[in-house]
């Protein structure tokens, strides 16, 4: 009988922490379907050479998701789009990244949290508005000095395409990462706890929101 009554209790103090976890996380699409997405570690396309997500899905934290489509807006004003890679990303497969590459350039230290494990940063790139990829200083996940963003080795139209997307990202309050040129991050990135749920069993709800505005 105690036996029962701890468990009953451990369930009960642990579903509300399992909900707070990922309230206010929002699956991008269910905000803007027309989003064109590339979600690398859905694939053996990323530098595991394995799948390493379940399913192709970006979650974001709420405002970050705002923001990306923000940008997405602009850009499409201006002839572009974006391509996503990658958005929220769970501890357990940060976990698997750090056992391949321990470099704390390109991967975080589990031990820490990954601004991708809090839902507070994306990658991404650009792309013209038929979807087709531009050209930028290196492929997705290449841990070298070609994805550093001080790298003067790209073609100049490689260098102005990335100096494109930075601004766009920059003017939405995105932080740019020094050594991946398609990683950025959200404002108040820090405010977010680390969170380990899966992507697939994700359920989120598709309020009307407005992208427009400061959030």
């Amino acid at each position: 009988m105690i036996r029962l009554l701890v468990v009953f209790f451990v369930l009960v103090i642990a579903l509300p922490l399992n909900a707070e976890e990922n309230k206010d996380f929002v699956d991008i699409s269910e905000l803007d379907g027309s989003l064109m997405l590339d979600i690398r570690y859905a694939t053996s396309r990323n530098f595991t050479g394995k799948v390493m997500y379940p399913v192709a899905r970006c979650l974001l934290r709420r405002d970050a998701a705002l923001r990306l489509i923000r940008v997405e807006q602009k850009l499409r004003t201006q002839g572009y789009r974006l391509i996503i890679f990658d958005g929220y990303r769970p501890l357990s497969v940060q976990k698997k990244f750090w056992n391949i590459l321990p470099d704390e350039r390109y991967v975080a230290d589990p031990a820490k949290g990954s601004r991708h494990n809090r839902g507070a940063a994306v990658d991404v790139s650009l792309g013209d508005l038929a979807g087709n990829p531009l050209a930028m200083p290196s492929d997705y996940d290449d841990f070298s000095e070609k994805a550093h963003r001080d790298y003067a080795g790209a073609s100049l139209e490689a260098k102005k395409n990335c100096a494109l997307l930075e601004a766009a990202m920059s003017e939405e309050g995105f932080d740019p990462f020094p050594t991946e040129w398609w990683h950025f991050d959200a404002p108040g990135w820090e405010r977010y706890p680390v969170s380990d749920f899966s992507l697939e069993e994700f359920k989120g709800v598709n309020a009307e929101v407005s992208p427009k505005g400061n959030d």
